[in-house]
């Protein structure tokens, strides 16, 4: 008994395995931009891998205008964070990663939610769950090439620091306080 309670605590801290999406059917590629975002939830567009630096990748932001990661984060301090739908800890934490936006937003600071659910209608599965969650910063689903292009993911929630310059500064892994996610970004303002 000890040995699962053991388990149990150890799988919370550590998170969700970014492959035990029980949906995981086929990639999602769409041709029209309006079937690629919906609201502040888009489709991962494009990666380019950077050395030393964060990836730049593609997506729509709320307005349905298509925005590299480089354009919106250019001079300010990011939060990202790489979740799921179907992720316990990652769910636990959303809450604290709203207020998280709207306190840090007025400093200049921005979150972005990275999906990598896979479901045959997933811009549709992401949208209503952020809708449900009240989530008001962007989220970007990962076609898989966003993952690769941070050198992969041992596990979900994982969360990134990117610098003002566009350095990747931290890495965290797992389930986070959001007084860790505020230490984080102060580090960096």
């Amino acid at each position: 008994m000890k040995q699962f309670a053991a388990f149990l605590f150890a799988l919370t801290l550590l998170g969700c395995s970014p492959h035990d999406d029980k949906q995981n059917t086929s990639q999602q590629q769409a041709s029209s931009s309006s079937s690629n975002y919906k609201e502040n939830v888009s489709i991962v567009q494009s990666v380019e891998a950077k050395d030393g630096m964060a990836p730049n990748f593609v997506f729509y932001d709320e307005t349905g205008k298509q925005v590299s990661f480089a354009e919106v984060a250019k001079g300010r301090p990011v939060l990202l964070n790489f979740w799921a739908t179907w992720c316990g800890p990652c769910i636990k934490e959303m809450p604290d990663l709203v207020a998280l936006n709207e306190e840090y937003k007025a400093k200049g600071a921005l979150v972005i939610g990275i999906s990598v659910d896979k479901d045959s209608d997933v811009l549709t599965l992401v949208s209503d769950f952020t809708k449900e969650q009240k989530v008001k910063y962007p989220i970007v689903i990962d076609n898989g090439d966003l993952e690769t292009a941070f050198g992969g993911l041992r596990g979900i929630p994982t969360t990134f620091y990117i610098d003002k310059s566009g350095k990747i500064a931290k890495k965290l892994i797992g389930l986070q306080s959001k007084e860790k996610f505020a230490s984080e970004f102060d580090a960096l303002l």
